[in-house]
């Protein structure tokens, strides 16, 4: 018996010893990290980064606003990658905080030529902000890439579990765990190649994701945070291949907002019994007590409306630390996510050292600028997208990252408080938004009947992304003997976005010659 035990424990032995030997090797050899499959069509991105200009030496990207640039850089060239709300959705490219670090690090560093090109593009997730950033790295010469994206990491994992028939989260998760293992890769590839629970069906009519009714569980929230994962962990290696320093960022969110997306969950009686009891406690018990109170319920709410109705009655209740926390955890409870969460934000908080990336906090950036420490309405236009103050902040906060960066000519002391007197004559000065069914902030109709309510309804255009009826507008204003020469940077400025090189370096140098402020440091990149 002994004799046999010890056969089998030689055989055991040598079996783990070649199993072990095997691994090594395929390790060695293999590429490791699989690609992932894209599932959402309308959300697919592919081909150049950019295209050529009308102009001969310029292009123009082929995400964010489509400005023209030259293919020299003049000085510091950085481009900036995310979805809507790094976008600056509802706002000019100027007011996106992308905009607002362009301003600031050039007034730190006079003497170094720098331009921040915003390729933000709106619905994306981090795989086609990683597909788009590849293009960039492969192809052009950038001194530093911004990667602000974790808004819209559901979509594809919702879009399949309405239309896949293999779409299985809990079998993705063990596969990928599994497929850390190049033997394993290797065996299931011999097996089973064509095995893929994120392959999108054949021929498929993709639905917007506002008309998608499924909903998510604990197995596609894991399922997402992993992917989220492996593709900023790609990003990192593409741009550490090319020696391109990268800075990821957390992405901010409106903690106090909520909407009934149809979907706020089943309220349990226990939790609608849990809130009822709470409210009635709520603004009248000392904070103390209502905290003991609170936590003693705590497991009991766990929909979105329940947590968010909690984080309320904490705030209610003076408790600023408990009310975050039960707003955090709104986000991680929604069934149709649409923001960023903590999670998600851990993710980049902790990005390993092998990464070699620049970590970013803009999220408490935010946050430190928020009322009592949680983000609203008076950062943010909705959920995700901030408005004109929210973008300030953000854009206060990247460039100091940048700065921290230590990239050649870029190392001035920022501006604590930015002394910008608005000119009323100036796009990039305007900080308006587009008009919001509902909101108080909305734009007034342009008295077109003046001169300066002629270069407001420039701006309005200009922000709907009509540069053709901005440009007539701001052209009205400069055949006028009378008009400031600051019209000319507004005229500049849009022949950009019509893809203009060389009208809106005319237009810029006649702003600069006459002396007014920044526009020869627009100017300056635009002649390498």
């Amino acid at each position: 018996m002994g004799s046999l035990a010890r056969r089998i424990g030689f055989t055991v032995a040598t079996a783990v010893l070649c199993f072990g030997v095997a691994e090594i090797a395929l390790q060695t050899l293999d590429e490791g990290a699989e690609t992932v499959v894209s599932p959402l069509a309308y959300q697919r991105y592919s081909g150049s980064a950019f295209t050529p200009g009308r102009e001969p030496g310029t292009r123009v990207y082929v995400s964010g606003r489509r400005r023209v640039v030259t293919n020299q850089k003049a000085g510091v060239r950085i481009l900036v990658f995310g979805a809507s709300a790094a976008y600056g959705e509802m706002f000019s490219p100027f007011t996106a905080f992308a905009g607002v670090s362009e301003r600031l690090l050039r007034k730190a560093n006079p003497e170094t030529p720098i331009e921040i090109v915003n390729l933000a593009h709106g619905g994306m997730g981090s795989r086609q902000v990683g597909e788009m950033a590849y293009r960039a790295l492969e192809n052009d010469d950038v001194d530093a890439i911004v990667v602000y994206t974790g808004n819209n990491e559901y979509h594809e994992l919702r879009a399949l579990k309405a239309r896949s028939d293999t779409y299985d989260p809990a079998a993705e998760l063990l596969r990928r765990r599994l497929s850390a293992s190049a033997l394993y890769r290797r065996l299931r590839d011999a097996i089973m190649p064509a095995d893929s629970t994120l392959a999108p069906p054949e021929g498929e009519t993709w639905l917007p994701i506002g008309r998608l009714d499924v909903t998510v569980d604990d197995a596609d929230r894991d399922l997402g945070v992993v992917l989220y994962r492996e593709h900023l962990e790609s990003i990192a290696d593409a741009a550490q291949q090319r020696g391109v320093p990268l800075i990821l960022t957390t992405v901010a969110t409106n903690l106090r907002d909520h909407v009934d997306r149809g979907t706020p969950g089943v309220r349990s009686p226990e939790e609608q019994r849990a809130l009822a009891e709470l409210q009635g406690l709520s603004g009248s018990s000392p904070p103390k007590r209502f905290a003991a109170e609170a936590a003693a319920r705590t497991d009991s709410i766990t929909s979105e409306g329940g947590l968010h109705t909690l984080g309320q009655l904490y705030l209610n209740a003076r408790l600023v630390a408990e009310a975050k926390n039960a707003f955090e955890r709104k986000e991680l409870a929604a069934l149709r996510p649409m923001t960023s969460n903590r999670r998600l934000r851990d993710v980049v908080i902790d990005a390993p050292a092998d990464w070699k990336v620049a970590v970013c906090d803009l999220a408490e950036a935010i946050t430190n600028g928020a009322q009592h420490g949680i983000p609203g309405n008076d950062l943010f236009i909705d959920h995700c997208h901030p408005n004109a103050e929210g973008h300030k902040l953000l854009g206060e906060a990247l460039a100091q990252c940048i700065t921290d960066l230590g990239l050649e000519g870029v190392s001035g002391a920022l501006a604590t408080k930015e002394s910008l007197t608005p000119d009323p004559f100036r796009i990039d000065h305007y900080s308006g938004h587009r008009p919001i069914p509902g909101f108080k902030t909305n734009p007034p109709t342009a008295d077109t009947s003046s001169m300066e309510g002629m270069a407001m309804a420039g701006h309005q255009a200009f922000v709907m992304e009509r540069y053709t009826d901005a440009l007539q507008s701001y052209q009205s204003v400069a055949l006028d003997p009378s008009a400031p020469m600051s019209i000319h940077v507004s005229v500049g400025l849009t022949h950009l976005y019509l893809g203009n090189l060389g009208a809106a370096q005319e237009a810029l140098r006649r702003a600069a010659n006459s002396g007014v402020s920044g526009a020869d440091r627009i100017l300056e990149t635009l002649n390498p």
